[in-house]
């Protein structure tokens, strides 16, 4: 089991489950959470527990996309991303650093702020795809 800088795999689990979600532990650094209608990764890493808010965009893919909407995105967004990952899906990606800690505060409003970003990102992706 991995710590995020103070906060354990298991405080992650309670508290996204305290905010109404289906949070469980998957494997021994991740959390796997249904949220509005995704599967994201909740991912512990490297020294200082650093952790990565991750989900794949289900029937969207780079062909879908194209790199210039995936480029304007990233340049909108300051503190996530979207790729195509090796496989050509979307994927969307949020990282903290925690060497100076995680509180479950932060895990809550950081999670809110990453479903906040999969909507921008599909918001982005319709108005392009109309335009």
């Amino acid at each position: 089991m991995r710590v995020a800088a103070g906060i354990s795999q298991s405080q992650i689990v309670s508290i996204l489950t305290d905010q109404g979600y289906n949070a469980q532990e998957y494997e021994a650094d991740k959390v796997v959470v249904d949220a509005s209608g995704y599967k994201i990764i909740v991912w512990i890493d490297g020294a200082d527990g650093d952790i990565s808010y991750i989900t794949w965009l289900p029937g969207i893919t780079a062909d879908d996309v194209g790199y210039k909407i995936l480029n304007k995105f990233n340049n909108d967004v300051k503190f996530g991303r979207a790729f195509a990952d090796s496989d050509g899906d979307i994927r969307l990606q949020m990282d903290r650093n925690s060497s100076g800690g995680v509180s479950a505060e932060n895990i809550e409003s950081d999670f809110d702020v990453f479903l906040m970003l999969i909507a921008k990102f599909l918001s982005d992706l319709e108005s392009q795809t109309i335009a």
